[in-house]
């Protein structure tokens, strides 16, 4: 999920996890996840899902083998 730059902060990524909790919750969950990346310009994402309760948890890895 993305929202565009210009579009930031006008509640339409509040309003797209408001929307898939709900759809969650309606098909039975419990828990929801996301993904982000550990790239410094990730951190205003992390911040806004932290603000809406998610917990930080993980850490991601990758090996180009090419």
């Amino acid at each position: 999920m993305v929202v565009h730059s210009d579009s930031r902060g006008k509640g339409i990524g509040k309003q797209l996890l408001s929307e898939a909790e709900y759809w969650a919750m309606n098909q039975g969950a419990i828990s929801t996840s996301l993904n982000s990346g550990n790239r410094s310009e990730r951190e205003a994402a992390h911040l806004f899902y932290q603000r809406f309760e998610f917990t930080p948890k993980s850490t991601g890895f990758i090996k180009i083998i090419v």
